[in-house]
């Protein structure tokens, strides 16, 4: 690649350190104060996206680690977001149903009086638990340990083989959608949004040191993915009326069917109009 390309070769080819990159994770994570835990949705979004945004830059560098601290670091990653998805969930089953309470006064009132106590009482006893605050304040303690001991590896990256990761996993979300259709599985809908995810968050780190400016692109793929999360929402959501409330389940299941059918075809619909976007892209 040549300065006749825009980008000129020396900004091109400066190598790109992974210190560098994390940095702006890292000091999100060290503003993180004691106010952010009275929001259970905003402080564990915060985190669990740190998370991911640093999971994007260790695949960026993966080739430069060896195999025993890439997969010990990813394994610590991985275990502190599933404990913060835990302790989200309540937040997240009462959120869904106040967001379709009204398309449900069709069915019986008592039952989804019910049901909202029993998601209120949920909410109230995680907003109370002293123990939650303190899985927070010790995750955000971790993360930072973890991101501190990448500081005695000097590794740098030139640009090029930092989009060919990027690369891989524009791929692989193309390899998935093409097996998705209105009735495939929970699981590969899933799937499919975690490589999209990846693809999201490794693309807005090539943003940030200069490589890629893909902005509106970038809109675009996150609307995807919270097509795709809300989808997930609501598979969890009726899999919870199942387990706890047999009877609402089994009078519902055709209306969340439909809820879930609509996300579905606008997953279906968007992507490509982003996969359009990416092969006009400079791969």
């Amino acid at each position: 690649m040549d300065s006749k390309n825009g980008n000129g070769l020396d900004k091109i080819e400066k190598p790109v350190s992974f210190q560098m990159v994390l940095e702006k994770d890292i000091n999100k994570l060290n503003s993180f104060s004691s106010e952010d835990l009275l929001n259970i949705d905003q402080s564990i979004h915060k985190m669990r996206k740190s998370l991911k945004s640093i999971s994007a830059i260790l695949l960026l560098y993966k080739v430069q680690f060896d195999r025993a601290h890439y997969l010990s670091w990813k394994s610590s990653i991985k275990s502190l977001s599933k404990q913060y998805a835990v302790v989200r969930e309540p937040y997240v089953f009462l959120q869904t149903f106040n967001q379709i309470e009204d398309e449900l006064k069709g069915f019986n009132k008592s039952n989804l009086d019910e049901l909202k106590s029993n998601l209120e009482l949920q909410y109230d006893l995680i907003v109370k638990d002293r123990n939650r605050n303190d899985t927070i304040q010790q995750g955000s303690e971790s993360i930072i340990k973890i991101a501190e001991s990448f500081n005695s590896f000097e590794i740098n990256s030139k640009h090029k083989p930092l989009k060919r990761k990027l690369l891989i996993s524009f791929k692989k979300s193309q390899r998935l959608f093409k097996k998705l259709n209105l009735t495939s599985s929970s699981d590969e809908f899933l799937e499919f949004r975690k490589w999209c995810k990846i693809y999201y968050f490794k693309q807005a780190v090539l943003n940030r040191i200069g490589s890629e400016k893909t902005f509106k692109q970038d809109k675009k793929l996150y609307k995807l993915t919270e097509y795709l999360g809300n989808e997930h929402d609501l598979q969890l959501f009726y899999q919870y009326l199942n387990m706890h409330f047999t009877e609402l389940s089994k009078i519902s299941e055709s209306f969340f069917r439909l809820k879930i059918k609509k996300l579905r075809k606008k997953v279906l619909m968007l992507y490509p109009k982003i996969n359009s976007s990416m092969k006009k892209g400079q791969y």
